[in-house]
């Protein structure tokens, strides 16, 4: 049995939003990142909480779009900030 997926974010990172876009820049590696507002959104919201299937259900519920589309959309953030080294390498929260 696979452990869900809950992303959270990397505690140690300087994020700051200006008209719904983010900054992100990480100090230990030097990179700054530029984020849309789509994907400031998603950021946002991996705080270890919630399941990617469970971030696409609250996302379709808010937007009223298609879930199975929005949640391939998520999984798809949710590698590109992985693989940019923005989120905590967690048991369960880092593979996927």
């Amino acid at each position: 049995m696979t452990v869900p997926i809950r992303p959270k974010v990397r505690e140690d990172l300087a994020v700051v939003e200006i008209d719904g876009e983010a900054v992100i820049y990480d100090e230990e590696s030097g990179s700054l990142h530029h984020l849309n507002p789509s994907a400031a959104l998603v950021f946002g919201m991996f705080d270890g909480t919630a399941t990617i299937r469970e971030l696409a259900g609250d996302l379709q519920e808010a937007f009223g779009v298609d879930a199975g589309d929005l949640e391939q959309q998520v999984r798809s953030l949710h590698r590109q900030f992985r693989a940019q080294g923005l989120l905590a390498n967690r048991r369960g929260a880092s593979h996927g």
